[in-house]
Order: C-alpha cells, then structure tokens, then sequence
C-alpha cells in the first residue's frame, strides 16, 4: 500500500518549487535574490488572493497546473495557498542574504512547528510565551486568512533569529486547511514539531531531512 508520504506531490507544487527556486539569482559566483519580485509579492501580505496584477506571473503557472476535474474551489484554495505563501516568503526574505525558504527535495525542511520550536528556543533567555501565543493562535485558526494573519506576527521573528521555514509545506498546508480532517492532520504535526527539542546542533541540521 502506498502510504503518504511516499505519494507523490501534486503538479501544482512542482510548479510552485519552481517558482521558489527563481527568487534565487546566481551573479558572477555570488548568489542573491530577485529583489524585485520578493517587492511585488511583499504586497499581497495585506491583499486577497488575486487582489495584486504583479503577483499574477508567479501564481498563474501554479493555477494552471490545478487538474480540471478538481473544481472551482479547489482552485481557489490552492491560488489562496500560493498568494499567502509568496507574500509571508517575500517578508521573511527582506533583508537576508541567506536564504530563508528551506526544503530538501522529497524529505521535509523546517515546518511552521518547527520553526517555531526553534525560536522559542532562542527566546528562552527572553520571553518565548508570546511564540507560544502566536503559535497556538495560528495552529487553532479555523480559516486561512486567521493562520496567516498570526504567522505574519512570527515571522520577523523568525527573520531577526535566521530560521528558515519550508514555504513548500506551508503552501500545501494551507492548501489543505479548509478540509476539516486534513486541518486536524496538519495541526497534529505542527504541534509535535513544536515541542521536538533537538539536543545539538547536529541534531537540528539532521532534523532538516527528517521523513514527514
């Protein structure tokens, strides 16, 4: 029997790794970022899906990569999951020069249960109940539009503290969150990649290839 995570991933987000890996320019050995592109995406953070024309170009191919047969609103949810993705992308990329969206090709990279693990992590000096807070707000939101609302109050923090997220795994997560049991599926795994500790940094560098 073929089980889930040896399934394979949807076209459309094929096309959207694609899109992900073009932010990334290559300049005489140096590598940087489409400033320009991360600019127009930046926008969509206080915009509706399909609210933003120079968005258009980088959600479009995934658009078209949705299979017919899904419907109207299946559609629309996968255009929802790619706008909101590129735009919290774009803002967790300003300013960086390494990057800050994390995969590693068919193995899992840095969930928002992860991500968020580690920056409570690096607050613990501090003060990490209000990752705790953000995080608990956007693992309960019901709709699409409340989880990105609350990752877009993490993600400078993420930012400011250099760690990473999967904008892949975001994407099909947001994807999936209106369905009801596959909201309950994906707020499982976030909270058990939460609450995993790693104990060294080779910990931490190995959990990046870890299998979902």
């Amino acid at each position: 029997m073929t089980s889930p995570t040896s399934a394979p991933r949807p076209r459309w987000q094929d096309e959207l790794a694609a899109v992900l890996e073009n932010f990334v320019v290559h300049r005489n050995h140096v590598v940087d970022f489409d400033r320009a592109g991360l600019a127009a995406c930046r926008r969509g953070l206080s915009k509706k899906p399909m609210d933003v024309p120079a968005m258009f170009q980088y959600i479009a191919p995934v658009s078209l990569a949705v299979p017919p047969h899904w419907g109207p609103q299946a559609q629309e949810h996968v255009e929802a999951a790619v706008h909101y993705t590129l735009a919290l992308y774009a803002f967790h990329q300003q300013s960086q020069d390494q990057r800050m969206h994390h995969t590693s090709g068919k193995r899992r990279g840095t969930s928002v249960g992860r991500a968020a693990g580690r920056l409570h992590q690096a607050l613990m000096s501090t003060s990490p109940e209000g990752v705790d807070r953000r995080f608990l707000a956007a693992a309960t939101a019901d709709s699409v539009e409340e989880v990105v609302g609350h990752l877009r109050a993490l993600v400078p923090q993420l930012r400011q503290h250099a760690i990473p997220l999967d904008y892949l795994a975001l994407a099909a997560d947001l994807e999936g969150w209106p369905d009801p049991e596959r909201r309950a599926r994906i707020r499982r795994r976030w909270g058990l990649d939460y609450r995993w500790v790693p104990s060294t940094k080779e910990d931490q560098d190995d959990t990046a290839a870890t299998d979902r």
